[in-house]
């Protein structure tokens, strides 16, 4: 099975959250094998794929060009114009190839995405189509504070517009500014507007343990989905 872990905006907590369910399902004795497309601000490695691949135990982390890290360009920018800097095309075709091989050699495969789902991946292609095209089941991570409300219901009325399955709603740690009444508030109207299943927020951790925990009843659920 092959889940994307997509998010609402840049650095809401998608690699963490890759990186606790790539745990929480190996723990479970699973195959595991982790994906990132694109990778921005980066150069001859994804620091998100190290960060992922380092969890599960891995001594070396996929160079850019594997299977896993198919495109890494050093401009910290969206991948269409990250692209253009270093005079490549992100070709779709490549990614598609990569994802196949990588799906048949384990049990489940988490592609991260890159930035939020309407991202452009080239100038004629938006990351959510190509999502779209394979099929893959979306996580999808969102803030928990004031703001994420309707990030993540535009978000998940792209995904659907687009015939994306919605797998799941993942709401990260508040911040200290965040009040806990429009948290738990902001879970409810989620859910029920958003006709999705929400979970967290994911406690804020310095130690994956600590919320190794939460990730694994997401991992529970998304292995029981049809």
């Amino acid at each position: 099975m092959v889940f994307f872990i997509s998010g609402t905006d840049t650095g809401v907590g998608k690699t963490f959250l890759c990186g606790l369910l790539a745990v929480a399902f190996a723990r479970l004795g699973l195959c595991v094998s982790v994906q990132k497309w694109v990778s921005t601000g980066a150069d001859s490695v994804s620091e998100d794929l190290a960060f992922v691949t380092r969890l599960l135990g891995a001594d070396e982390v996929p160079p850019a060009g594997s299977d896993e890290s198919p495109y890494c360009f050093r401009m910290p920018a969206s991948p269409h114009i990250a692209s253009e800097s270093e005079g490549v095309c992100v070709d779709p075709n490549r990614i598609r190839e990569a994802t196949a091989r990588l799906a048949i050699g384990c049990d489940v495969l988490l592609v991260e995405g890159v930035g939020g789902l309407l991202v452009p991946l080239t100038r004629s292609l938006l990351l959510a189509d190509l999502v779209a095209e394979l099929v893959l089941p979306v996580v999808l991570v969102t803030r928990s504070g004031l703001g994420t409300l309707n990030h993540t219901l535009l978000s998940l009325e792209s995904m659907r517009t687009r015939g994306i399955p919605v797998a799941c709603v993942v709401m990260n740690a508040p911040t200290k500014e965040d009040d806990p009444e429009i948290v738990r508030d902001n879970t409810r109207t989620i859910e029920e507007m958003g006709k999705v299943r929400v979970f967290g927020p994911i406690p804020l951790a310095f130690h994956m343990e600590d919320a190794l925990s939460a990730a694994g009843e997401v991992a529970d659920y998304l292995l029981r989905l049809p």
